[in-house]
């Protein structure tokens, strides 16, 4: 099968819009999260979120209603599209898979409350509500007449919006794929996680012995993927691999990950598999690292799993607590830190964390970025109904 090359990449998150502000503020150990100002929080049990500031919003998506994930899709997408250097020819073809979770559900908020006040409601919001609305946004902005596919599985949406446009590349679909997420903040999320006692009333501490919770963020993450073949004929830099993916169902419960992590551990195992490398060429995890007290749990003991004694010399991290769980976008995301960190030759912090739980007792590479020259990394998504995607990265 052919070789997937990433040529470019596009991020939008709490430490800034472009991936160059991502790779400074992962470098920084910078922590994206403040107070919540997009709406009233005050209600809630955290009023804590990691929010990107407003995207500047095209002369062509002003004319129209476009919700704050469509935004970031398109300012991250346009990033990426720029810096793989593709014209509108390499694009027509190309196909273009997101992952999201509640799309443009603020949207939908908004319809909601303007209804139930008995005031006038704008149809064209109903548009830009819809979860596909960023891929279809992306696709008219950008020319892409290829596959086009919205994934949604919770928190590992956009992980697996990866690993299936990289399938359509190494079968011979398409050469060119654009592939990543985009989330946004809303109310009913946030009120979702509230609810369920999951959020922390500080910014999140990944693998810490006091660690109370996660914090939800919003943002956008893009890679091109393509064809090595055709990415080489037209001269393009390659910036990285995705070597190969592994994907996994609990089947265990609705919220709750398995408790042995054996999902996560069989997910990780088919990621190496696919890439045809053994546990011992991993250089670094990105972990899930959500920060609540079963998933790290789980997550902890899946890794012991798949790498056995050599755990604890595999250094881990969780990029989630600089820029907040992005849901459905986060898989994206925390992909394209990977290739940063990769192409820079360091690792990423896991900020926040002060006293690692001894009952996990892993290299979690607490607050300090650290040097290393990573060749292989994998980055692990684990969502809601036991939904878990793994992806892995190479440098050549």
């Amino acid at each position: 099968m052919k070789r997937v090359a990433i040529t470019g990449l596009g991020a939008v998150t709490s430490l800034g819009h472009g991936s160059a502000a991502l790779d400074e503020g992962l470098r920084a150990g910078r922590v994206g999260i403040a107070e919540v100002r997009s709406f009233d929080a005050s209600r809630f049990r955290t009023r804590l979120g990691a929010e990107v500031a407003e995207p500047l919003i095209p002369d062509d998506l002003a004319r129209r209603p476009s919700s704050r994930p469509d935004r970031f899709g398109v300012e991250a997408t346009a990033e990426a599209v720029k810096q793989a250097g593709l014209d509108g020819d390499h694009l027509r073809a190309a196909a273009c898979v997101f992952g999201t979770g509640t799309g443009g559900a603020a949207f939908s908020e908004q319809v909601m409350r303007a209804a139930a006040a008995g005031e006038p409601v704008d149809p064209a919001l109903l548009v830009a509500h819809q979860p596909a609305s960023v891929t279809d946004l992306v696709t008219r902005r950008f020319g892409v007449r290829g596959p086009r596919t919205t994934v949604m599985t919770a928190c590992s949406s956009s992980a697996t919006a990866i690993g299936y446009a990289g399938d359509l590349i190494r079968l011979g679909r398409v050469e060119v794929a654009i592939a990543g997420g985009a989330e946004g903040l809303c109310r009913l999320t946030y009120a979702g996680f509230n609810a369920l006692r999951a959020s922390s009333p500080e910014p999140c501490r990944p693998f810490d012995e006091h660690r109370s919770g996660l914090t939800l963020g919003e943002g956008a993450g893009v890679l091109i993927l393509e064809d090595e073949a055709h990415a080489r004929a037209r001269g393009a830099e390659v910036l990285g691999y995705l070597a190969g993916w592994g994907i996994s169902a609990d089947a265990h419960h609705m919220t709750s990950p398995h408790p042995e992590g054996d999902g996560a551990a069989r997910a990780m195992l088919a990621a190496l598999d696919d890439a045809r490398l053994s546990a011992d060429a991993v250089d670094y995890v990105n972990a899930h690292g959500t920060a609540t007290a079963q998933n790290d749990a789980m997550e902890t003991a899946a890794l012991k799993r798949v790498f056995g004694a050599r755990a604890i010399h595999v250094p881990i991290s969780s990029t989630k607590s600089m820029v907040g769980h992005t849901l459905g976008a986060a898989g994206a995301i925390e992909a394209v830190a990977s290739l940063l960190a990769m192409r820079g030759r360091y690792l990423p912090p896991t900020a926040n964390l002060e006293t690692i739980d001894p009952a996990l007792a892993l290299d979690f590479i607490p607050k300090v970025a650290r040097d290393a020259s990573p060749r292989v990394i994998l980055s692990s998504s684990f969502a809601f109904g036991g939904n878990n995607t793994v992806l892995i990265f190479t440098r050549d």
